[in-house]
């Protein structure tokens, strides 16, 4: 009787805490997982942007780029493989078997004057020429830095879109966090409903229920349910005759 109430009603309060610690455990864990993700997915961001200014700061001041671009190759293009003095000097011991070497101060002053000439030419030639390659050659560099920064934050795209598709899966998991705690808690609550019905029914079936005095209850006072008897039952009178007045 009040045994089995009493007995009911801690194993419904351990089964109820039971199934919150249960149900605690699992959204905690699915926090913990959707912090996870945000943490990938942030510290991606993060990289893709670091890539996204690396390739802006490429285009900054692309014409003094373009300028340093072109003197560099202004000194390819004018760097000759040799001096003019070499070179006269060469020309002179590959011809002195075929013509006498010249001495005369004339024909040296002819050939610096006209080796002068040249090398201006040579020089002149190759600033052009460094001036109308200098913009392609830097753009085709930095579009070859581009494209592979372009295919990196690709890759990252494919990284973040891959974290996203397996959230589901590490929430169901997650889910499953406390299932245990929860499964107790729900035989122990089970068991208790069943002690309190019978605490309940048994009380009233034996004519009295003890109600706990921590419950509000008056202890061993018992609530009467009162009894019907055949003595008290009292036969109804009838009347001897009937009245001639309304005969």
């Amino acid at each position: 009787m009040a045994g089995n109430l009493l007995l009911g009603l801690l194993l419904s309060g351990a089964g109820m805490g039971l199934n919150i610690l249960g149900a605690n455990k699992a959204r905690n864990a699915r926090n913990d997982a959707l912090a996870a993700e945000r943490v990938r997915q942030n510290q991606l961001d993060d990289e893709a942007a670091l890539l996204n200014q690396k390739a802006q700061a490429r285009y900054e001041d692309f014409g003094g780029q373009q300028e340093e671009r072109k003197s560099k190759l202004t000194e390819l293009y004018q760097q000759a493989p040799q001096s003019a003095d070499a070179a006269v000097g060469e020309a002179n011991a590959s011809a002195a078997g075929v013509m006498p070497t010249a001495t005369n101060d004339i024909v040296t002053r002819e050939v610096s004057k006209q080796s002068e000439n040249a090398k201006a030419y040579t020089d002149q030639q190759g600033a052009a020429r460094a001036g109308l390659t200098s913009f392609g050659d830097l753009l085709g560099d930095v579009s070859l830095l581009q494209g592979r920064d372009a295919s990196q934050v690709a890759q990252i795209g494919g990284f973040k879109r891959g974290s996203s598709s397996i959230m589901p899966y590490e929430l169901e998991e997650a889910n499953q966090k406390g299932a245990g705690l929860r499964l107790f808690g729900d035989i122990l609550g089970g068991i208790g409903s069943m002690g309190v019905t019978s605490g309940i029914t048994n009380g009233v079936l034996n004519g009295s229920l003890n109600v706990p005095s921590w419950l509000g209850g008056a202890g061993t006072a018992a609530a009467s349910v009162p009894s019907v008897t055949t003595s008290s039952l009292r036969p109804v009178a009838r009347p001897t005759k009937l009245a001639t007045g309304y005969l």
